[in-house]
């Protein structure tokens, strides 16, 4: 793995610990994500105050590899805000959003939401954003938010997961088991908890 930093990352009460080994821009992108979903995760959570004006939220994507939990693995949870979305990771001891990953363990990638963050070097080791995606899920306010940057992310997400693939850390995950499913089992929002949660 290519040497950096390392970020630490905590909860909202401080019950749930991890942290991402030799990250940096290189390994890793910082976005902003302005998708209705996104907002969804943090507003049915009740974590509004994670997300940047006009409900962006800050992610930087990596792979699972180079994620360890330290503290509260028992409180990793997770949720769905449909069958076929993401599974949307938080931390049940004070319903913090934590992460994105997708639903199995085949693509090597893990969205961290930046603001849990903690240290004097996280926008260094994170990096400036290289993609603003989805702003017509932004909501009302000043300025002209523009999408950029989605092929480059994708690309590096593709680039991250055939190393990932070809070093045989593919099942290195703290989301998924041995079996390949989920640590946690997912919970499937109904239609009423995720129309409450959208902002519209």
């Amino acid at each position: 793995m290519t040497d950096g930093a390392t970020l630490d990352l905590k909860c909202r009460c401080g019950s749930f610990r991890a942290e991402i080994k030799d990250a940096s821009p290189e390994t890793g992108s910082h976005l902003v994500c302005y998708c209705k979903d996104c907002q969804a995760f943090a507003r049915f959570l009740k974590a509004e105050e994670l997300l940047k004006p006009r409900g962006g939220t800050g992610l930087f994507q990596t792979v699972p590899s180079r994620v360890q939990i330290l503290q509260g693995k028992e409180h990793l949870a997770c949720l769905r805000l449909s069958p076929k979305g993401p599974l949307r990771w938080y931390a049940s001891c004070c319903d913090t959003p934590v992460c994105n990953t997708l639903s199995s363990r085949k693509l090597a990638f893990a969205g961290f939401m930046t603001p849990n963050f903690e240290g004097d070097n996280v926008a260094e080791t994170v990096g400036p954003v290289v993609a603003v995606v989805h702003t017509q899920g932004a909501g009302v306010g000043p300025g002209d938010l523009q999408n950029r940057g989605f092929l480059k992310v994708s690309w590096q997400i593709l680039r991250r997961h055939f190393g990932e693939l070809l070093s045989g850390r593919l099942s290195k995950t703290p989301f998924f088991d041995a079996d390949g499913q989920p640590t946690a089992a997912p919970r499937m929002l109904t239609l009423e908890e995720r129309k409450a949660a959208t902002p519209e």
